[in-house]
């Protein structure tokens, strides 16, 4: 365990009876400044080497892990055997240390990952210490809050990069520039939204189907969307069908299909024929709409015509009674 004063603590824990364990105070070192880092890792393979289970079970095997501590601080990097502090060491002379972590560069072995304070990200390799390459970070993270961010084992850093924000970047780059702007959209805001469809009351209360396959489709990808294959397949059926029918001398096909003749007598397309059955559709709807509009002005009018007549009659009942009473 590590303190703010650049101390590392050793313990020691060791079974005792009745299955339980004991803790007992190995030793201490003391480093230069405020830990921040502790990564207890295999001397031989740079691999991570916590007390899983399954290694203290081994233990009583004789499987041993040859472990070392990789301990960093804000101006200081070292590489010991618990509980002294002999070993490598690497300062930091003209920057400070804010967070820091052994991670795993694929398949290719470990190295000391950290952020610092001048903006940049920096491996160390392991157990030489000596710098392998670094980036500048702090024009995609906030370099003020450096101390919040978290180094993973496989070398990604997530971070904030302003007041409610954060982002995860991976330090095993390719070296490619990628500050231009992506001009990829998820959505085209220069397009047109198609008008919404109306439904009248009446068919509200009895569920009749106002949204065709054809609307839906017409909503969805608008006018000028290219035809699919189904589509391009229908058009020609139907041109054949026209062909054949003026061939044999038969009536046109009806004019409720793509490819049948227009109220001008000219042959339309596909896209024309939707948008023609959709504005028939919302004139029927418009119709209906207004015919239900009038049935409830007409039902207004009557029951203000009925409560008027009930408003009289009750004046002439309340007349005459006073009337009688006072022999008029």
């Amino acid at each position: 365990m590590g303190t703010s004063l650049g101390r590392i603590a050793t313990f020691k824990i060791l079974p005792s009876a009745g299955g339980t364990f004991s803790v007992s105070f190995a030793g201490v070192a003391s480093l230069d400044a405020r830990i921040i880092s502790i990564s207890p890792i295999n001397a031989d393979t740079g691999a991570p080497a916590y007390a899983s289970q399954a290694a203290v079970a081994g233990l009583k095997n004789g499987q041993k892990t040859n472990g070392v501590i990789v301990a960093v601080t804000t101006s200081s990097a070292h590489i010991f055997k618990p509980a002294s502090s002999k070993g490598a060491q690497k300062t930091f002379d003209n920057f400070l240390c804010d967070s820091a972590t052994v991670a795993r560069f694929q398949d290719r072995g470990y190295a000391l990952v950290g952020l610092f304070g001048d903006g940049r990200a920096r491996a160390y390799s392991l157990p030489a210490l000596k710098e392998v390459g670094n980036a500048k970070v702090d024009n995609k993270l906030d370099i003020r809050r450096f101390g919040d961010a978290i180094v993973t084992t496989t070398g990604d850093l997530f971070g904030w990069t302003g007041p409610s924000e954060m982002a995860l970047l991976n330090v095993w780059g390719a070296g490619l520039d990628l500050s231009h702007a992506v001009g990829d959209r998820l959505y085209n805001p220069q397009a047109t939204v198609p008008p919404r469809p109306t439904i009248s009351n009446l068919q509200w209360i009895s569920g009749t189907q106002y949204i065709t396959p054809s609307d839906m489709d017409l909503l969805i990808g608008g006018p000028n969307r290219p035809p699919s294959r189904r589509m391009i397949a229908e058009m020609r059926e139907a041109e054949q069908q026209q062909r054949l029918a003026a061939i044999e001398g038969r009536a046109p096909p009806p004019r409720g299909r793509p490819g049948a003749g227009a109220p001008g007598g000219e042959e339309e397309g596909y896209y024309a024929w939707m948008q023609r059955q959709v504005q028939e559709r919302t004139e029927k709807l418009g119709i209906v709409g207004d015919s239900m509009d009038r049935a409830a002005e007409t039902s207004n009018d009557w029951s203000e015509g009925v409560s008027k007549f009930v408003a009289k009659q009750k004046r002439q009942m309340v007349i005459g009674a006073l009337g009688s009473k006072l022999g008029l």
